[in-house]
């Protein structure tokens, strides 16, 4: 686990937030630890730290002679794409906290000539029971509340 400038940094973030994210990683870093897992934690201000995600794998690659170095499918489109051109020996797996893999997703906008969130979110509603009245209707009466998020603050 690395604490990175880089992905502190990518976008504007509040200083308390990143302070957040940091110690919520220090403390599983820690739980991990205390479960028997052994955890290479590299802090923000560690000697040698590299600044990025990329250039911590591939120093602890290098450090560990690993051959390959496994991850899980990115959240984020960003990190996954810089990743994948970081010339590591990566394995990728399938990330499976999520409700739709990447398949079942591709599979759902196939034959779409428009993507839209609000139709996916309804179908993986319907799919997963989510949010839904007994007979299959929105919860609170409507699918989406959209319009009433776009109105200003006052």
């Amino acid at each position: 686990m690395a604490e990175v400038e880089g992905e502190a940094r990518y976008v504007p973030h509040h200083p308390q937030k990143i302070v957040l994210v940091f110690s919520a990683m220090r403390h599983f870093a820690q739980a991990l630890r205390a479960r028997g897992w052994q955890v290479h934690y590299v802090e923000l201000d560690a000697d040698g730290n590299s600044a990025s995600i990329a250039g911590e794998l591939r120093r602890w690659q290098q450090a560990l002679g690993a051959s390959e170095v496994h991850l899980t499918e990115c959240g984020e489109w960003r990190l996954e794409q810089t990743l994948r051109e970081a010339g590591l020996p990566l394995v990728w797996h399938r990330d499976t906290r999520f409700l739709c893999s990447r398949e079942a997703f591709a599979r759902w906008a196939q034959d779409r000539t428009q993507l839209r969130m609000e139709h996916f979110y309804r179908g993986m509603r319907k799919r997963c029971g989510l949010l839904l009245e007994p007979d299959g209707s929105p919860a609170g009466g409507a699918w989406n509340f959209d319009n009433d998020n776009r109105k200003p603050m006052p």
